[in-house]
């Protein structure tokens, strides 16, 4: 069965489309507005913080990449970008347009490495920025000053000015966009070890980072190993992770990000934690409260067809088989990825119980017409 994912996934291509294009547009601004700067103008009221072209040429072959309408013309431009341009600020936007791209057309494993071409070239290009701003905390007014009859358009960032400090935040957002983009295209490449080894890495990155610990969560109790020790240990991680994640998630619904959100994405999110946490207490043989997770998880979101499946192998499990036939049912009513498995153990337990299939479909439909209630 295919992984059920949360809605923050949906997130992270607009999130990384955004920031690209923001920088694209943000560096002729730059320009403007290096060129309007007077001799001795305090640099802090003016710095807008980005990536900086050194030529004419550059910047208009990052604003064609950009402009690619086609995934594939864009995979071709970024390759031939970075090969003309190896030094340039832009390097990591182009990988990053070239991730999206191969994301676009369907190819996984290639977006994964250009992801983390990405990631190491954002990474770079940030320590550039900041090693920048903190020698300049360290020149003098009249350093500053002597710089500018060298070049009238020098630039002096200041560490502790809100400029900066939204530039920290934003590197900050996209490195752990890049990394979530990295593990999303590894689930759909269907390697699981690669999306676990890069999961750890963003959980280590920012610990408290939801995103990461739905993600990392998910995986690992969607993706158990077959070695019953193995499998053990990986739920005992798996669900320290989930209740982090939990614990992350009731900081952030009082978050102005949340507010962004509507109440049915907020119960989506929530939903998603208690299906994870559900499922690895399957996994787990605690029945009782993979039940309670599950049914906290259909309470929030009430259409899931893979919450009621779980929640009826969980009830199967625990020798509750009228509960299960009915958690089976609204799985299959409500078609999607379980419906053949809910389909099949219910059949097994409907002819059990009635000793013939005569009223199956209308037990289903029933099951259906109560979903919600």
């Amino acid at each position: 069965m295919k992984i059920r994912t949360g809605t923050v996934l949906a997130a992270v291509v607009p999130a990384l489309t955004l920031s690209v294009v923001a920088w694209g547009t943000g560096q002729r601004r730059n320009q403007q507005q290096q060129q309007q700067q007077q001799r001795g103008q305090d640099a802090g009221q003016s710095q807008s913080i980005g990536p900086q072209a050194t030529s004419k040429e550059e910047l208009d072959s990052f604003v064609a990449l950009q402009s690619e309408p086609s995934a594939a013309g864009k995979v071709t431009m970024a390759d031939a970008f970075v090969s003309k341009f190896p030094n340039s600020d832009f390097v990591a936007y182009a990988h990053t347009l070239k991730m999206l791209a191969l994301t676009q057309s369907g190819k996984p494993k290639e977006a994964a490495l250009a992801g983390e071409q990405a990631l190491d070239a954002t990474i770079k290009f940030g320590e550039k920025i900041f090693a920048k701003a903190e020698a300049d905390s360290k020149l003098s007014d009249k350093d500053k000053d002597n710089e500018r009859k060298k070049n009238k358009n020098a630039v002096f960032l200041d560490k502790d000015s809100a400029q900066f400090e939204t530039f920290r935040n934003d590197m900050d957002q996209r490195v752990l966009g890049i990394y979530q983009q990295i593990i999303a295209s590894y689930q759909q490449a269907n390697d699981a070890a690669k999306m676990m080894e890069w999961g750890e890495k963003a959980r280590a990155y920012k610990p408290d980072d939801l995103n990461t610990l739905m993600m990392l969560s998910n995986v690992m109790a969607e993706r158990p190993p077959v070695n019953d020790e193995q499998k053990a240990q990986q739920m005992k991680k798996a669900e320290e992770i989930a209740k982090d994640a939990l614990a992350e998630y009731d900081k952030f619904v009082g978050s102005p990000e949340a507010a962004k959100l509507s109440n049915e994405q907020k119960a989506g999110l929530n939903s998603s934690l208690h299906y994870t946490l559900g499922l690895i207490y399957l996994h787990q043989k605690k029945l009782g409260d993979a039940q309670k997770e599950l049914l906290a998880a259909i309470k929030l979101k009430a259409d899931d067809a893979v919450s009621y499946y779980r929640l009826g192998i969980a009830y199967l499990q625990d020798m509750k088989n009228d509960p299960a036939m009915d958690a089976f049912a609204k799985s299959v009513f409500l078609k999607g990825v379980s419906e053949a498995s809910a389909r099949d153990i219910l059949k097994q337990l409907y002819v059990q119980k009635n000793k013939s299939e005569v009223g199956l479909d209308e037990f289903v439909k029933n099951a259906g017409q109560k979903i919600g209630q």
